[in-house]
Parts: C-alpha cells; structure tokens; sequence
C-alpha cells in the first residue's frame, strides 16, 4: 500500500466515525430527539435502553473522529507514526466487536489498524 494511503489513515478514522454518526441518526433518531428537546441535563435513566445506546453508539463515533484527527496531526506535526499502542487498540476493538456483532461497522476499522501497524514509518 502507498505511503499517501498511510498518511491518511487519520481522515479515514475520522470519516468512519463521521459515518457512525451519520448511521447513528438514522438508526436512533428517534431515540435522541427526545434526549435534546427535554433539555439534555438527566434525559437518560436506568433501563431506558434506547436511550442509552443512541447515546453510546453517538460517542462512539465522536471518539473514533478524535482518535482519527490525533493521528492525523501526529503525522503532519512528527512525521513519525503514532504509538503503537494506538493501531494494537483499534485492531482489538475491530476484532472484538466483529466477532460479537458481525453484522456492524467494527469490520472498517480493521484495515485502518493495520496501516498503522504496519512499517517503521510512514513518511517516505
């Protein structure tokens, strides 16, 4: 794989998380409507299970933009690759979530892990 590819695989996790945010408003919308309109503060309670995971799948998607922006800026300010720690935790997560949900978006987030596992460097 070429080397502009590996120079953005922070944009492709961040376009993955905006995609599972996108979905998340198609899936959940009605479920985080109510969440806004009733003022945020306290809008989820215990067992209200809809509620819940609109919220968590949303944060989801929101860290996985934050994770690909951090990227994203370790290659353009370093040059160097970011942690290793970062694309071993990406690949478990894919992993882990593909095998309990196969039917998921977790299966995107695999290729992007191994670029950033792969090679010393990613610049040149």
């Amino acid at each position: 794989m070429g080397t502009g590819i590996k120079r953005q695989v922070g944009l492709l996790l961040a376009l993955t998380g905006l995609l599972h945010s996108v979905v998340g408003l198609i899936l959940y919308g009605d479920a985080l409507l109510p969440i806004a309109t009733e003022g945020l503060w306290n809008t989820m309670q215990e067992g209200d299970w809809e509620r819940l995971n609109a919220f968590w799948f949303m944060m989801f998607g929101f860290l996985l933009m934050l994770i690909g922006y951090i990227v994203s800026w370790v290659l353009k300010q370093t040059q160097l690759r970011p942690p290793t720690v970062v694309g071993w935790s990406i690949l478990a997560i894919g992993i882990v979530g593909a095998v309990i949900m196969p039917i998921s978006g977790f299966w995107l987030v695999l290729p992007q892990a191994w670029l950033l596992l792969r090679g010393k460097s990613f610049i040149g």
